[in-house]
């Protein structure tokens, strides 16, 4: 037999399930590390570590400065890409000293003015978010699970859950949190960025404590219907595509049997509403039958009511007597 040889971690795949499950920073160091000397794809390797940052800011566990040797090298002497080269200002607090800080940006951008340029969107949030993204391990009040939508690249809605957070922030802080997500391309479907603008967010203990909707009026984060869309209603896809590879002559022979169709349809139902008229109305009263008795019912002929002491008076003179029905005893 031969032996087989031991499955090398570094082989293992990385992305979102590995970043929103895996409980123990310095496993996910590892895996970060060994993902980065394995492919050498920095750009994704820095987005990772975004976005664990933001899960960070939602955990009770100590997630903060995940890889931090890795990516203080990368930024100080590496080679970062210009698509993340913007991404540093999460960083910022991986660098202890002002001199290292310099380092950095001398490192990235040609001088101060193209690094104040180039960052001036995300400095205007990153400074209140920036203790949030480094927070460690924070208290739980209570098991909670966060629930939330955001619209993909093509406008459309999809949902996302993360197991074990905690709620100890602003509705303000938290939607711009999840919205770091949209800065980040490593979150893909078929193609198609995810996760480029959240839409609500739920903390679900009961699923019913909305923290935010931007899509409600009433809410003070409530932005106009055109920057948020909801997912179309899709058509199902045999009816439209007969639809539209019917030629004209087929589709008017169509909706000519159609409208036989129809109007068939139409005087059956009303065949159908005659009979049961019929049915309602029933036989033509007998006088046999109990309604006939009815002397108000309508339409009908009443009996002439008989004079009772006339005919005992004639039975008395002829003898004759009414014969009558007596049940016998067996």
């Amino acid at each position: 037999m031969t032996s087989q040889s031991p499955v090398n971690k570094s082989t293992q795949p990385f992305g979102k399930r590995q970043i929103f499950t895996l409980k123990k920073r310095d496993t996910l160091s590892k895996r970060l590390e060994a993902y980065l000397l394995e492919t050498k794809y920095s750009a994704r390797f820095i987005q990772f570590c975004v976005a664990i940052m933001i899960r960070n800011a939602f955990s009770p566990l100590d997630l903060s400065f995940v890889a931090k040797e890795h990516v203080r090298d990368l930024f100080l002497n590496g080679e970062a890409p210009a698509s993340v080269r913007h991404l540093c200002l999460y960083f910022q607090d991986y660098f202890t000293t002002e001199k290292e800080w310099q380092t950095v940006i001398s490192h990235l951008y040609k001088n101060q003015q193209e690094f104040n340029q180039l960052t001036q969107e995300t400095r205007l949030h990153i400074e209140s978010l920036r203790p949030a993204l480094i927070s460690g391990e924070q208290p739980v009040d209570r098991k909670r699970k966060l629930k939330a939508a955001f619209l993909d690249e093509a406008g459309k809605m999809h949902n996302w859950s993360l197991s074990n957070v905690v709620c100890l922030r602003s509705p303000q802080e938290h939607l711009a949190l999840l919205n770091i997500l949209g800065e980040l391309t490593i979150f893909q479907k078929e193609g198609v960025r995810q996760f480029t603008q959240v839409v609500w967010l739920d903390f679900a203990i009961d699923e019913r404590s909305r923290n935010f909707d931007i899509r409600n009026e009433e809410d003070p984060m409530y932005q106009a219907k055109e920057s948020v869309q909801e997912q179309p209603e899709k058509t199902p896809a045999k009816k439209q595509s007969i639809k539209t590879s019917m030629p004209k002559d087929v589709a008017k022979e169509n909706s000519q049997a159609a409208q036989s169709t129809t109007s068939a349809n139409q005087s059956q139902q009303t065949q159908h509403s005659i009979l049961s008229e019929k049915k309602k109305l029933g036989k033509p009263p007998t006088d046999r039958m109990p309604s006939w008795k009815n002397l108000n019912a309508v339409g009908k002929i009443p009996k002439e009511e008989k004079d009772l002491e006339l005919e005992k008076a004639v039975r008395k003179k002829t003898g004759k007597k009414k014969n009558r029905k007596r049940n016998k005893r067996k």
